[in-house]
């Protein structure tokens, strides 16, 4: 008679389910690990567009209905009831409002924290995230392990005081199967955006934040737009919508852009990145961006900024710069319109196996659960 395996039971502890690259992580993260876990997600505000969609794996997903940013005791008595039924062997917190929760409702139960971020300028910020930030380096001896996305941002939180028992470096791992070349899917986006055919297309796919530094890349877009009327430029993420209050203090840069398509959220990036001759971040901060993973794995070749591991990820399959320079931003993608279409596809050609050599999602997967199961070897069964 065969024994039933006992799951280890996974509770994912995350600020919100938007869209962001620590959520689209922890979507496939749920989606794609081994079934000896057993997952339960629960956000600290809302279930959000990617809550539905780990509800859509079977997955159990809660929210406790908190204002962002802001500590409420019925939200932490609801999370302690959620601890008690579902009796996790592991919290894993995801970014650091759910970090320093689950530090107060984890007891003798394992708990990991996840960062993702690297060396943002915390002034740009209001006073309780910093606070957040800053008390995470007090508290960060206390995790069994703390997981962060990239070499940069470890080395930024250390200088910062974390000084965790154990850093685990995991990168984000990126789906070649879902993100890849496909001429169809991005002929269909060009035609729905009248582009012409043949016209350079340059994107931008970030939802608007500080730290994203828009303002870089509607300058150098500027700067491009008037030596090169026929260059499109493509913007899609939360805050890329005509009208947006986001967008009002760059509006005077933005008019001066010839041909500029604000796409809003997209839940069809795929189709979008296949849309692009290059793919860019004018990011001042990052992690392991998941937006120029997702580009490379696609094929196409990317003009980045020297931000967190950027120049790490992309290596000799793009171009680095540095940050807050337009005009360095804009010559980088001068020199790929120049270096012409079959330049630009043998690069992205590299840029896609780099992604599948080095950053696949199957070698995330493998080092979470590697993780998980080495913090629980000795528990009773």
């Amino acid at each position: 008679m065969e024994t039933a395996i006992t799951k280890l039971r996974i509770l994912h502890l995350i600020s919100t389910l938007d869209v962001g690259g620590a959520e689209m992580n922890l979507l496939r993260l749920v989606r794609s690990i081994s079934r000896e876990f057993d997952n339960h997600v629960v956000s600290l505000t809302t279930i959000g567009p990617l809550g539905d969609k780990i509800r859509d794996l079977g997955v159990h997903v809660q929210a406790l209905s908190m204002g962002k940013g802001m500590p409420d005791p019925r939200g932490v008595v609801k999370l302690a009831g959620v601890i008690r039924r579902f009796q996790p062997d592991i919290i894993q917190c995801w970014m650091y409002h759910a970090n320093l929760l689950g530090l107060a409702v984890s007891r003798k139960r394992r708990l990991v924290w996840n960062i993702r971020c690297t060396d943002m300028d915390l002034a740009g910020y209001g006073v309780v995230y910093r606070w957040t930030v800053r008390a995470g380096a007090l508290f960060s001896s206390i995790p069994d392990a703390v997981v962060i996305n990239s070499l940069a941002g470890r080395d930024f939180h250390a200088s910062l005081g974390y000084s965790p028992r154990k850093w685990d470096v995991i990168a984000n791992g990126f789906d070649t199967a879902i993100y890849r070349p496909d001429a169809s899917s991005g002929q269909y986006i060009r035609a729905r955006l009248g582009i012409p055919e043949g016209a350079p297309v340059i994107g931008l796919v970030s939802r608007y934040d500080p730290m994203k530094d828009h303002a870089t890349f509607f300058r150098a877009a500027s700067l491009l737009s008037q030596k090169n009327s026929a260059v499109h430029f493509i913007l899609a993420g939360r805050g890329m919508t005509e009208g947006s209050s986001e967008l009002s203090p760059h509006l005077a840069v933005v008019e001066k852009i010839r041909n500029i398509h604000l796409m809003g959220h997209r839940d069809d990036i795929p189709r979008v990145l296949n849309a692009l001759d290059i793919a860019s971040s004018s990011s001042i901060s990052e992690g392991l961006p998941n937006a120029i993973g997702e580009a490379m794995a696609t094929g196409v070749p990317c003009v980045v900024t020297d931000a967190g591991d950027s120049a790490l990820l992309v290596g000799d399959t793009g171009i680095v710069v540095p940050k807050r320079d337009p005009e360095a931003l804009c010559a980088a993608w001068q020199r790929l319109l120049d270096a012409g279409p079959d330049s630009r596809r043998a690069m992205g050609e590299r840029a896609r196996k780099r992604i599948m050599d080095h950053y696949s999602l199957q070698a995330m997967i493998n080092r979470y659960e590697d993780l998980y199961r080495n913090l629980t070897s000795g528990r009773e069964s």
